[in-house]
């Protein structure tokens, strides 16, 4: 941590270190782990690397929706350059940025001394750059249930991420196309697939004198595509590292052996106290841990990753929720389970690792820190989709938790029968979109078209006939033991009975209309049904999305949470 700015710095003997300058947003949750791959590739090769969260992002300080000064972001990209040099005292500095990172990037050359520069799909006019953003935001309702207009007044709100109006017009100001060209020897241009805005700058920067070497980007619709889907441009990264080793040699340093250890990830206020670190075997899974300041915490929550959301979690929700419950009590330790963010896989691991028996040992190395380092009495685990399906999985089996808070869960139970990469690929709309489509005329001319394979319709009908027979003849009782939902009923069943036999609590909370409500009504039941586990509680959002992407969703979450620690914890305000 440096000046308020979280870094990650990859160590390494060259004398040619690399600042990496992060996309933005949603781009930034799909980047994370492939921008912690490249820094550790580079790093093995000999390149000193810094990564970096821009002001009020991920893991550093303040509130992106707050910001007032309007060079904050280039101030902090020059901050982070000046430690960096600190560091390791390169000879020469590579810039690489990615998407509105790539605009910073270009426009630090203007100021700084920097012998390359590396655009990675970058933005290349800030106003368009906040033009496609807010058509983004209108394109992905009902998924996310925001307007591009609920953010601070003047500033920008895309699908659960918030920009301040001063960061707007900061990012208004940055220009590649039409403004000073970039100050660097030489520059790397890694274009998109039929991307006309990377065809014009290229265009532009072959007139500024810079030598431009030029790259496909490989794999960008899987790399950018989704959060959860995002495959690494493994070959854009190597191709990325010899284009480096070609032109900018890594070369000995000759800064002293004894050189400066890193800051202390510690970034703390008047009312809690927050720390970077790593943990479990290896010291391989990276967390965060936020502490209430002047009083001792008994309780603490585990946040654990929804899909493959990093730590600081959908629009920074993680951190946010961290830094408004600590002062009432509550530590909260959020972490990235294996192959998430800034946590490498298992050694022979392989993915996905989403609804993986695996990563029930992440939690437990998580709990077992907890009790260990911060002797907490308490134990809370929380989590959304894919996390509240590890949460219950594991509370049932470890008798160290004390309550459990379930969001939107799509599965409450696997079938092993179900494919993992196909399950996560489906979307996730609300069942009354779905319900929609069923009568749009739309859909019946993109079947007559062809555009919507027959063969598709017909597939998820089949499934959807085949699971309707399943669970009638779960009803039967001399049949319901050759019933698939039967066998997966009994498990749901048992972990609620352990936890009911604990007097442990759980909470559901759902949107209205959520997808796996399906899950949840047809394993749990009706009211009479839940009525079975008193331990158990289930409550609607209303106007949210699966992702809480508004913020009074995120607010009635958090105050849903303070009231259920408090039945644990008396002293959580």
């Amino acid at each position: 941590m440096f000046d308020g700015l979280a870094g990650m710095y990859h160590a390494a003997p060259g004398s040619t270190a690399v600042l990496l300058i992060s996309p933005w947003g949603y781009e930034e949750l799909c980047a994370r782990q492939s921008y912690r791959l490249i820094g550790e590739h580079l790093a093995s090769l000999g390149y000193p690397c810094l990564r970096f969260d821009l002001p009020g992002t991920c893991h550093s300080a303040g509130s992106s929706g707050e910001i007032q000064d309007e060079w904050a972001w280039r101030k902090a990209t020059e901050t982070a350059l000046d430690y960096l040099t600190s560091l390791c005292a390169p000879r020469e500095v590579i810039v690489i940025g990615q998407g509105l990172g790539g605009l910073i990037a270009a426009d630090l050359t203007q100021r700084r001394s920097v012998s390359g520069l590396v655009l990675f799909g970058s933005a290349t006019q800030g106003r368009i750059y906040l033009r496609e953003v807010t058509a983004w935001t209108a394109m992905t309702q009902p998924t996310f249930l925001v307007r591009s207009s609920d953010g601070p007044q003047g500033g920008l709100m895309a699908g659960g991420f918030m920009l301040a109006a001063a960061t707007v017009n900061e990012i208004k100001g940055l220009k590649l196309l039409d403004g000073p060209l970039p100050k660097a020897h030489r520059v790397l241009l890694v274009e998109r697939p039929e991307n006309p805005g990377d065809v014009k700058l290229a265009e532009h920067l072959a007139s500024s004198g810079a030598a431009l070497d030029r790259i496909p980007f490989q794999g960008y619709v899987d790399y950018i595509s989704s959060p959860t889907l995002s495959q690494p441009p493994l070959d854009t990264i190597d191709e990325l590292a010899a284009w480096l080793t070609e032109h900018f040699p890594p070369n000995p340093s000759t800064m002293p052996s004894a050189k400066p250890a890193p800051a202390p990830a510690i970034l703390e206020t008047a009312n809690w106290r927050e720390e970077l670190f790593r943990f479990g075997p290896g010291n391989m899974f990276f967390g965060g841990c936020t502490s209430p300041v002047g009083r001792t915490s008994k309780t603490a929550l585990l946040v654990l990753n929804a899909g493959n959301d990093h730590s600081s979690g959908w629009g920074r929700c993680t951190v946010d929720l961290a830094r408004e419950v600590a002062p009432k009590g509550l530590s909260v330790l959020r972490m990235d389970l294996a192959g998430i963010g800034e946590t490498p896989l298992w050694p022979g691991q392989q993915e996905p690792v989403l609804y993986s028996t695996r990563a029930l040992n992440d939690v437990r190395c998580a709990i077992d820190w907890l009790k260990s380092e911060m002797k907490i009495e308490h134990i809370i685990v929380m989590g959304r989709c894919s996390g509240a399906y590890l949460a219950f999985s594991f509370a049932a089996l470890d008798e160290r938790v004390d309550g459990t808070v379930l969001i939107n869960p799509r599965k409450l139970v696997w079938d092993p029968r179900e494919d993992v990469d196909q399950a996560i690929r489906e979307p996730i709309q609300s069942l009354e979109t779905y319900g929609s489509k069923l009568t749009d005329p739309n859909q019946f001319k993109r079947l007559l078209s062809g555009d919507l394979p027959i063969s598709r319709v017909l597939g998820r009908l089949t499934k959807a006939l085949a699971s309707t027979a399943d669970r009638k003849l779960a009803r039967v009782p001399v049949l319901r033991n050759l019933s698939n939902h039967y066998r997966l009923s009994r498990i749901v069943r048992s972990r609620l009975e352990t936890l009911s036999r604990r007097h442990a609590p759980i909470a559901f909370i759902y949107s209205e209309g959520d997808r796996g409500l399906s899950d949840f009504h047809s394993f749990v039941g009706d009211a009479a049904a839940r009525s079975s586990y008193p331990n158990a509680s289930f409550s609607l959002l209303k106007d949210a999305d699966h992702n809480l992407s508004p913020l009074p969703a995120r607010a009635e979450v958090t105050r849903k949470l303070l009231e259920f620690a408090a039945r644990i914890d008396s002293t959580i305000a």
